[in-house]
């Protein structure tokens, strides 16, 4: 867990996060959905136990930063994530479960274009299909 609007770190977020996770699953909350290490940076930005988290809540977890096809197939088939979420790999690939399934290339995202509030890198991506011809 990494700091967001610059708090800072937390002393102990370990602690913090798994007690915070174990008091939704009481809630029966449907599922936990983390951004494991730094939104859109590094997954190992700090020490955390993501399994110990996904452990304290009980329930659905999902994961998400980081991941590629074969890393999320680990997580889910290991049990460490019962789903994987993907952000910027569908933006640019907006086949991404038909490329995953084919094992196909992907293709790269366009930081650039990101929050830009057009169609550029949003809506231009070529699907599988195009990307052949």
């Amino acid at each position: 867990m990494t700091p967001a609007n610059d708090t800072g770190p937390d002393s102990d977020p370990q602690a913090l996060y798994g007690y915070v996770a174990s008091k939704l699953g009481e809630r029966g909350i449907a599922f936990l959905h983390v951004v494991e290490g730094a939104t859109g940076g590094p997954r190992d930005i700090a020490p955390f136990d993501w399994k110990a988290l996904k452990a304290a809540f009980g329930g659905v977890y999902i994961a998400n930063n980081g991941y590629d096809r074969d890393t999320a197939a680990a997580a889910v088939t290991e049990g460490t994530a019962d789903a994987v979420a993907f952000g910027r790999l569908f933006i640019a690939n907006p086949d991404l479960v038909t490329r995953f399934r084919l094992n196909a290339p992907l293709n790269e995202p366009n930081r650039d274009t990101f929050y830009g509030g057009g169609a550029e890198g949003y809506t231009d991506y070529p699907a599988l299909a195009e990307a052949a011809e």
